[in-house]
């Protein structure tokens, strides 16, 4: 029996040896590396949400910025519309106005001519009723 304990203590002795010699050669650099390794992917992790963040942050600036320049851009769409309007306005009366004057220059100049046919009208008339009256009665009237 005692050979059976010292066998079992040798197997025993060798066995924690062993647990030893593969903590310090394997499991202390391999929980290292996975602890690194957890570090690694938080820390990236943390960098993606703040990377994330930011971006977040600078669309909502962007858009801020674009709604802004969309606005400004229609007050001065809006604004020139209306110059433009005005200066049509303007010159739809101005043009109004100088075709008033020549209707009534052309107006005035027709009531002239028209006046001067009449007197022209009248003369003539005038000699062809005394020639006729004196073809009528044979001799000047």
């Amino acid at each position: 029996m005692i050979d059976i304990n010292i066998a079992f203590f040798w197997q025993l002795a060798n066995f924690i040896v062993l647990l030893i010699a593969l903590n310090v050669i394997l499991f202390k650099p391999l929980r290292a590396i996975m602890q690194e390794r957890e570090q690694g992917i938080s820390g990236s992790l943390s960098d993606a949400k703040t990377a994330q963040d930011r971006m977040q942050g600078l669309l909502e600036k962007y858009n801020a910025l674009l709604a802004e320049a969309k606005q400004k851009a229609a007050a001065a769409y809006n604004t020139l519309y209306q110059q433009g309007l005005d200066a049509q306005r303007d010159m739809i009366s101005a043009e109004r106005a100088k075709a008033s004057e020549l209707l009534d220059k052309a107006r005035k100049e027709i009531a002239v001519s028209a006046e001067s046919a009449r007197g022209d009208l009248r003369r003539e008339a005038e000699k062809l009723s005394q020639e006729i009256s004196t073809k009528l009665l044979g001799r000047a009237v």
